[in-house]
């Protein structure tokens, strides 16, 4: 999630964020879940330089939120052509987290500065700054409002720059943190699990986790490098309806579809 992490190559185990977080013993997990893993459909090329905190879909246009301190900024990229990239740098003072959009706004969190920032799409420029309680990982929008992850196994709902309620996120009954990078999508909010090459699927309504996705390999092996992170980075094409992911420091952004594991 912040810093830049020593991961090998290979991801952690599939379940290995359920058992580090939740401490559950397989007995305990009466009914599995719906387990999804994916094949590639389409590979673009982006800028490995970004240490990337939030990806967003939006107004023809991908927007990147890079982080740590004193390298933050936000990007701007034509889409689906990602040309003409266009950058705002973020004082020093803030390590970019998440980004999304809500009512022709770009919100950008950052992670332990406890200030949601406001930024007019058109010239990137910060517009306004909103007091943020706690650190911000992950945000993004139901196109009402805004929901928000701080590491913990809650969300935030925010509305009218004000948290209305929060929910537990769980699984089998047990609360799930590390949540990053959000995304909603289908009436579902998925996130990225810091550490992880896990998304999960999570209902707005309860909090459960409905479905994990299991993206080991997504990165070659060919294509890391020595400061290449961790997965990270959801965005969903409104025109299109594709899937994007991407990670710290990746060369590429991958267009996956979903495929349900049978189960034996």
């Amino acid at each position: 999630m912040k810093l830049i992490t020593t991961l090998s190559p290979l991801s952690l185990p599939l379940f290995a964020f359920l058992f580090a977080f939740l401490a559950l013993a397989p007995a305990a997990l009466a009914e599995p879940p719906v387990i999804f893993d994916y094949h590639v459909k389409e590979t673009r090329n982006i800028d490995r330089n970004n240490f990337t905190q939030g990806l967003l879909i939006w107004d023809d246009a991908l927007w990147v939120s890079s982080g740590l301190y004193g390298e933050s900024f936000i990007a701007r990229y034509d889409w689906p052509s990602l040309k003409n990239r266009r950058v705002t740098q973020l004082p020093d003072r803030y390590f970019s987290e998440g980004l999304t959009e809500l009512d022709g706004r770009i919100y950008v969190l950052t992670w332990r500065s406890q200030e949601l920032l406001v930024l007019d799409p058109d010239s990137m420029k910060v517009i306004d700054t909103l007091s943020l309680r706690g650190e911000g990982w992950g945000i993004t929008s139901d196109g009402n409002q805004l929901w928000i992850s701080d590491g913990t196994h809650r969300l935030s709902v925010w509305e009218n720059n004000t948290v209305t309620r929060t929910i537990n996120v769980t699984y089998d009954g047990k609360r799930v943190s590390r949540l990053n990078e959000l995304e909603w999508i289908n009436g579902e909010i998925w996130a990225n699990v810091w550490l992880t090459d896990q998304i999960v699927r999570i209902d707005p309504t309860s909090g459960i986790i409905t479905s994990i996705i299991d993206l080991r390999g997504l990165l070659p092996r060919s294509e890391r490098r020595s400061s290449t992170d961790v997965l990270n980075g959801i965005a969903v094409d409104p025109k299109t309806d594709a899937i994007w992911l991407g990670g710290k420091r990746w060369p590429s952004l991958f267009n996956v579809e979903l495929i349900e594991r049978k189960t034996q």
